[in-house]
């Protein structure tokens, strides 16, 4: 399931249920029918950082990439949502899906399902255990995180070279006992080298949320101490894609996560930012 978020996080869809849109230019321009189940998988080099002292790096060697959408139901990549068409423009959905905060604590997590098999220490994508000093609070000395599941609303709006998309998402399962939000925009185009797009998110996390995960007990761990307020996080990313063939593609992707002080500031983490890339071929079974 992380790794189906990972995915998710890195090649967004967009499809309506009632009518066959234009998809992310990652999946070279096909186009999913309502009723039917997409299925491709992409192999190649790349890795998402992990900003955690002693976190690992996630490799993304293998990405699939799984889809249905129906009349109104669909699942796009670990997300669940009951949608509804409210014009050619707009669509509104429910939606459900795992929160991703916990996968940076997890070794053992479905991100990792191909380093144990291949991924070597050190390699193309870098090397999966971070080089640092000695941290001085490391994800090895706290407690375990809690899986969440969130539930929220998703609000989509469709031109022809412009999508929008804002997202609220609240703790259904009652661990973290929070919410979070997110505001998004991208573009697409084609040029003689290719497909590309071009997206921007803003994602706010609050208080709950990130002393759950990121927050410090002072009476759990000595002297550590760290509790916050929201986190605001700016994300940029580009996509380029090339059709080799009906099925297959040439594919490349990069983001760029900021973090700001409420996260920078806890004792567990050590990096301001989090970089997902990965290049490879895409192969679309159906």
């Amino acid at each position: 399931m992380r790794l189906l978020l990972i995915l998710a996080c890195s090649l967004p869809l967009w499809a309506s249920g009632n009518e066959c849109q234009q998809e992310s230019n990652a999946k070279a321009g096909h186009c999913i029918e309502p009723g039917q189940w997409h299925f491709a998988l992409a192999a190649g080099a790349g890795h998402r950082s992990n900003p955690l002292n002693g976190g690992h790096n996630f490799p993304l060697w293998l990405i699939p990439d799984l889809s249905y959408y129906g009349q109104h139901w669909f699942f796009d990549n670990g997300t669940l949502g009951y949608n509804w068409q409210l014009n050619p423009s707009w669509q509104l959905s429910l939606v459900s899906r795992l929160n991703e905060e916990r996968g940076y604590f997890r070794r053992a997590d479905a991100s990792n399902l191909f380093e144990k098999f291949m991924v070597s220490d050190m390699g193309l994508a870098g090397p999966t255990q971070k080089v640092a000093a000695v941290p001085e609070l490391s994800i090895d000395d706290v407690a375990k995180r809690p899986t969440a599941v969130d539930a929220g609303l998703q609000l989509d709006w469709f031109s022809t070279d412009l999508q929008l998309k804002a997202n609220w998402w609240h703790d259904v399962s009652g661990r973290y006992h929070g919410q979070h939000a997110s505001i998004s925009a991208s573009t697409g185009w084609q040029s003689s080298f290719g497909q590309w797009q071009l997206s921007t998110t803003l994602h706010w996390k609050n208080a709950d949320l990130i002393n759950t995960y990121y927050g410090v007990a002072e009476e759990q761990y000595f002297s550590s101490y760290y509790q916050t307020g929201s986190s605001w996080q700016p994300e940029l990313k580009l996509t380029w894609s090339y059709p080799l063939t009906t099925d297959w593609s040439a594919l490349a992707f990069y983001r760029h996560r900021f973090l700001d002080d409420a996260m920078t500031n806890s004792p567990l983490v050590n990096e301001d930012n989090i970089r997902s890339w990965f290049v490879g071929v895409t192969y679309r079974f159906f």
